[in-house]
């Protein structure tokens, strides 16, 4: 089903004592407040009688005239004052100048992109106009609003002065509250709207592949691909699913950029004091500084949607591909952040440039706890307290079974609380998928500061909806594609695991 867009205006309009309205409905040549304009074409199609409603809700009367003029759209037509009670209360509004607008309620058929921002609408449909209390379109006014004659009998023109000052109570709290809206603090491209639009938007645009009124207002539109930087909400949803599903992630540094790379200082000498006497020669000694360039790479996954889902659903597709985005970045991010070669992806931690002291323990595994002592003593105190241990669920299973003895089982500790890790010598451990498994020459477990490693994400993810490539087979693509960099800052924030050679 086509959806009723609505464009409030400031229109000139009048009110007689017997009900008959007229007003500009739109006044040509003129633009609204998120860049639409309709062209005089558009309303060809336009014939009467139409609903006159009050704010888009209750009928009040109806348009018994419509005819495009060199100014805009004029519409005649009648409050039914007489019979319908509001419509009486309307047209008191306008006299006092309470309500001074009018807003179309229409279908789009036909638009483009104006420059600048908005469209040009060229073809639609009308479905009512509205008296409403807030426009939007500040090119028109009301110019006249006949006072109501009161020298009639009172049975005639008394108002209901109670439903009026309900309704002037309402309709003070509902401007009270578009006030305060507005006056909230933006971003500077005023690109962050609610949640609940963000939301419905972007699960239209992923639905359809239409972008509307609403969306227009929500994405940064990127033409020569035809896809969509998605709303900030959207972006940081996956970020926040990414945190909770890649190991790396979770305990190392992460900052985002809005360039390809970015420079970490780093200080490879520190300065060196001196003891002196009195009077003695102070010695002089400056720190020097090294630095750690990390490009960000670019990492594209392809979601396959059936069309029969996306036609039939009433899922929240926003967040079902959230979810699998995030799953297929996670994926990949941590198979890079440990082995990466920095070709293409982020440079892994235990990327073969990367050299640690590390700690030899024997393949037969018969000294396995002894040489994690070694290793975890051999970190000094300043990365070891904030030290976590990374290997995978296989690693895990050998040294807790190792420890698990009268004499070594308080070195491993299960947590008691859901979700939380287990702890081996007081720290964490963090179970690292893509880490080695225990064999001959394999690095199976590093412990260290991984604040020491840099995860650099580049702002904004893209989405393109493909609706081609999968049609014989009915499915849409969805193609979302991010950028991420990685690279270790400090080595001697780390202390590995070998297992000796066959």
């Amino acid at each position: 089903m086509s959806k009723i867009e609505r464009i409030e205006i400031k229109a000139a309009l009048t009110a007689s004592d017997d009900g008959t309205i007229e007003g500009i409905a739109w006044p040509f040549g003129s633009v609204d407040l998120v860049g639409d304009e309709i062209e005089p074409k558009a309303f060809e199609g336009a014939v009467a009688p139409l609903p006159l409603l009050f704010q888009h809700d209750e009928p009040v009367g109806v348009w018994d005239e419509i005819k495009s003029t060199a100014e805009g759209l004029v519409m005649k037509g009648r409050l039914l004052v007489n019979s319908v009670a509001r419509a009486a209360e309307v047209r008191s509004l306008i006299v006092e100048k309470a309500v001074q607008g009018l807003s179309i309620g229409f279908v789009t058929e036909k638009a483009s992109p104006r420059k600048g921002g908005g469209r040009l609408i060229s073809k639609l449909s009308l479905k009512e106009c509205s008296v409403v209390a807030v426009p939007c379109n500040p090119d028109a006014r009301i110019t006249f609003a006949k006072e109501l004659n009161m020298t009639a009998s009172a049975a005639e023109n008394t108002i209901d002065t109670k439903a009026l000052e309900t309704l002037e109570a309402k309709m003070t709290a509902r401007l009270d509250a578009i006030e305060a809206k507005a006056s909230r603090l933006t971003a500077d491209n005023d690109n962050e709207p609610s949640a609940e639009v963000e939301t419905k938007a972007l699960n239209q645009w992923l639905r359809n592949g239409q972008v509307d009124a609403e969306l227009k207002t929500l994405v940064v539109g990127t033409p020569a691909s035809g896809g969509y930087t998605v709303a900030p909400e959207y972006s940081a949803n996956i970020v926040k699913k990414l945190v909770q599903l890649s190991p790396m992630r979770s305990i190392a540094s992460v900052m985002s950029i809005g360039t390809s790379k970015v420079f970490i200082p780093t200080l490879a000498t520190d300065a060196a004091g001196g003891w002196v006497t009195e009077t003695g020669a102070r010695p002089s000694s400056e720190p020097t500084f090294g630095q750690v360039e990390i490009d960000v790479h670019e990492h594209a996954v392809v979601i396959p949607v059936s069309r029969q889902l996306l036609e039939d659903s009433f899922i929240d597709l926003s967040s079902f591909l959230a979810d699998r985005i995030a799953i297929k970045f996670a994926q990949a991010e941590a198979t890079a952040f440990v082995t990466g070669d920095g070709n293409g992806k982020p440079s892994g931690l235990l990327d073969s440039e990367n050299v640690f002291t590390s700690v030899t323990a024997a393949l037969d595994e018969s000294d396995l706890i002894e040489k994690l002592i070694e290793l975890y003593y051999s970190l000094p105190s300043a990365y070891a307290m904030n030290g976590t241990w990374a290997m995978n669920r296989q690693m895990m299973g050998k040294i807790r079974a190792a420890a698990d003895s009268t004499t070594k089982g308080t070195l491993w500790s299960d947590s008691l609380a859901n979700g939380q890790p287990a702890r081996f010598l007081g720290a964490n451990v963090v179970d690292f998928p893509d880490m080695a498994n225990f064999g001959a020459s394999a690095v199976p477990v590093v412990f260290g500061d991984f604040s020491n490693y840099q995860v650099v994400d580049r702002i904004g993810l893209d989405i393109l909806r493909d609706d081609v490539t999968g049609a014989d087979n009915g499915i849409v693509k969805f193609r979302a594609r991010r950028r991420v960099g990685g690279e270790l800052l400090l080595a001697e924030a780390f202390r590995t695991l070998a297992v000796a050679a066959a």
